[in-house]
Order: structure tokens, then sequence, then C-alpha cells
């Protein structure tokens, strides 16, 4: 990745003093956009997207969007000496890519707009400062990760949702429940990222251990929670789940998007997940969408075990961002564009779609979602738009006001440049305590072992 990003700097260098020179002061002209979640749906609708973005800010709007693998495109097409005037890009990929001056700063753009000065709330703004400096806008808000469980099989199975108690033992108790319930040997009352541990803080909350990595006040060094003794609990817990047949043993590989399919109304092969609140609406339209009733199907939500002090410990995302490369041919055209994502308008493109195509609006001003809207579960982006004082014309999703009630409890975590090492070295020794492969504090001793020898934290 250094080396990849060393060139990728010295490309941007080359590039970017023609670049910027040429254009750095025109308004109009073309943007051209590499993004990821942003957009449509399909190809022909990103074509129907660019050209609402471009009618609304007057810029001709060039969006790219590739199929899959989007991380690795990126850093192929910018290590090239591609030029894009905004990038979509994570938390992680936005330190990596400031650490090697790879993007421009817009500080000076941001404090001299109204418009991201006072739109954007400036806790969003402060944690994107690197040594005082912003270099992203935003695509949206970025909402927390909390447990999503399927109302309906719930029920079948005799529980009622908000009486779970809030610890390890009582969802224990709830998973082995929906087990009696519902012994199909394609249904698991639980699954979880466990290659990944993006998903475990609802329930490492139960030991009061934050996810990341962490610095330790008594004597200044960084540590992983997750690999520390205090953690085993978890862990002995995740294997148990596993060896009872509560925990799907596809948890080992399965990804988000498995995940989500498995706990989908057109699928049910799990009951219990930990997702971004966003996703319990977007299961919840997905199924409406499809004719499934809530009656049949109904995803709700809640903050997982309590700590220790009797309160709850969720993990708030990092942010979804659009940043400016430093070799950008319209710097000017981009923070209109981040601009306008910040607005009412903005945030109804980013979460509704298109006028017209995904909804449709009536001389009294009543939006309504046509039948292709309603399948694309307003997502096209943003869930949540930036817009501090966004209003959805149309309500949430079911399930989200919901969501949202905890997210008081929600807290970012640290970015890690390194953040895939990190991942995939606690998923990997994590992964061998939930099979029973390695003790459970020999396993973490290995996790932390590795998480040290290759620069993630201190000890």
């Amino acid at each position: 990745m250094k080396k990849l990003l060393s060139a990728l700097l010295v490309l941007m260098f080359m590039l970017s003093a023609v670049a910027m020179t040429a254009t750095a002061e025109t308004e109009g002209g073309t943007v051209r956009m590499l993004v990821n979640v942003t957009g449509g749906k399909d190809e022909e609708e990103n074509v129907l997207w660019a050209q609402a973005l471009g009618e609304a800010t007057g810029l001709t709007i060039e969006l790219e969007k590739p199929a899959s693998d989007y991380g690795n495109v990126l850093m192929q097409k910018l290590s090239a000496g591609e030029s894009y005037d905004l990038i979509y890009i994570d938390a992680s990929q936005y330190a990596n890519l400031v650490e090697q001056g790879a993007l421009t700063d817009i500080t000076d753009y941001i404090e001299n707009s109204e418009i991201l000065f006072n739109n954007v709330p400036e806790s969003e703004w402060e944690d994107l400062r690197v040594d005082g400096r912003i270099y992203a806008g935003f695509n949206k808000r970025e909402l927390h990760i909390l447990v999503n469980l399927n109302k309906v099989m719930l029920e079948e199975a005799g529980i009622d949702y908000t009486q779970i108690e809030p610890t390890l033992d009582g969802y224990y108790e709830v998973f082995k429940a929906l087990r009696e319930a519902n012994p199909s040997e394609d249904f698991y009352p639980f699954n979880t990222i466990l290659s990944e541990n993006w998903d475990l803080q609802p329930w490492m909350a139960s030991q009061g251990l934050k996810g990341g990595v962490v610095v330790d006040e008594a004597d200044g060094q960084t540590y992983v929670p997750y690999a520390t003794d205090a953690a085993a609990p978890v862990w002995d817990w995740l294997k148990k789940l596993y060896d009872e047949n509560l925990l799907d043993p596809a948890s080992f590989v399965d990804k988000t998007t498995d995940m989500r399919n498995k706990l989908g109304a057109a699928s049910q092969q799990t009951a219990v997940t930990v997702d971004w609140a966003a996703w319990v609406g977007l299961q919840n339209a997905n199924a409406a969408s499809g004719g499934v009733s809530t009656e049949e199907y109904e995803i709700v939500a809640l903050p997982g075990c309590q700590t220790p002090d009797g309160s709850y410990m969720l993990h708030k995302g990092n942010a979804s961002l659009f940043a400016i490369p430093i070799n950008a041919s319209n710097v000017e055209g981009a923070i209109k564009v981040l601009e306008y994502f910040a607005t009412q308008e903005g945030g109804e493109l980013l979460s509704l779609g298109i006028e017209g195509h995904d909804y449709t609006v009536d001389e009294d001003g009543n939006y309504t979602l046509t039948e292709i809207g309603a399948s694309h579960a307003m997502d096209h982006g943003a869930p949540v738009p930036i817009y501090k004082d966004f209003v959805n014309p149309i309500g949430m999703n079911l399930g989200v006001e919901e969501a949202l009630t905890y997210l008081d409890y929600a807290s970012i975590e640290t970015i890690i440049p390194n953040e895939s090492d990190y991942k995939s070295i606690v998923g990997k020794w994590g992964i061998s305590i939930v099979r029973g492969e390695v003790e459970t504090l020999e396993g973490l001793a290995s996790m932390r072992e590795e998480l040290v020898s290759m620069g993630i934290c201190d000890k």
C-alpha cells in the first residue's frame, strides 16, 4: 500500500501544477466523480442521477461507478495518474491519502462557504481534522451499528423484543428459543462477520470494551481492547453459540452482503445480526417493495448488551467522504457539488433519488415514491443525508426512528491507517478461538503479539 501511494503521490504532483492553475478559478465546467455507493442503482440510472446533479449545480457531471472491488479500482486509477475532481473514500483511505499528501486541503473553502460551514454539524468537521486541516467533504451522515432483529420470528418464539435481557446470557436464551422455534437446517439464529469483526461492539460492550485502537491513559501506549484478556468472556460466548449450533458457521467467511441477504425477507435464514441503523429501514423497505407485510416480516433494533455501568456502547461510523485529489481539474466545481450535498435538495437526490423517476411531487408539494423508487428504498448513497436540518418529505423507512433513539450511545473509533491489517488479525485469531482451534487466552496473546508486530498498537 505504501509503495502504491508513494507512486500515486509522485504522479499527482507532476500533474497538479498544470491542472490547478488551469481551472482553480473556473466556475461550472465538468466534474469527474469516481463513486461507490452514490448514484443510481444501475448504469442507466447512473446517467439520470448524474444529469439531475448537473442540472441542480450548473455543472456537467461525469459519473464513474465501478461494478465491484471499488477500493482496488480507486487506487489503480489514481496511481495511473487519472484525474478526478471527487473520489469516494472511507475513513481509512482518508487517513492514508492525507498522510501521502494526495488530497486537496479544503479547510479554507469550508470556512468561507456558508453552506458547508452552517449546514454540517461542527462535530462532523472536527472528526475529519488532521493537524487542524480538513481534506474531504461528506457523502452522508453516518449512523451507528446496533442489533437488528426479526420481530416476527421473535414473536413466533414467544419473545417480546422490548423485554430481552441486555446481557450475553439474555441473548443466548433468545438464540436458544429461536432455534427451538425453527429447527430448519438452513436457519441459524445469529450471523456475524467474524473475519472483519466490525459488528462485535454491542457484545463487547458487556465488558466495557471499545473497538479499534485506544490509548491507555496510565502509560500513554495504544492497545486493542478486543485483544485483551478482558475480552475473553465475549469470545467464549461466541464459541458457545457456535458449539450449540446457534451461530451460523458461515460467519467465518460471510461478508455483509451475505449477512444482509440472510436476514432479508426473501431468505430469513437468520434472525439476529448487527448492522447499521439505516439497514433496519432498508430491510423493511425492501420487504414492503416485495409485497411482504409487517405481519410476515419486520426488522427492529436494540442496542445490545449493557456496559458494566448500566449504559450502552455502540460504534458510530467513521465518515463516508468525497475528497478532491491534488491533481483535480475543477476544484471549484467539486466544492459546488459538496455544497449541494449539504442542502435539503441535495439530500433528496442522495436519498429519495431522481424526481420523475424515483418519486413524484404533486401540485400541493406531496411526495410519492414510484414503484422503482420504492424498490430503491430511499438510498442513493445517503439514507440519512449530512444536512443537519434534513427532513425526509416521505418519512423515514420503518424502524429507523427507533434505531436513532440509541445514537447517543455511539461514538467513532480512532481512524487506523492500516485498518485492513487490524481486521484481518483480530478476525483470524477470533475465528480460531470460536472454532476451538486455540484456547481463548492463548489466542488473545497471539492476537496481541501480531497486532504489535504489524505496528497497529504498542502493546
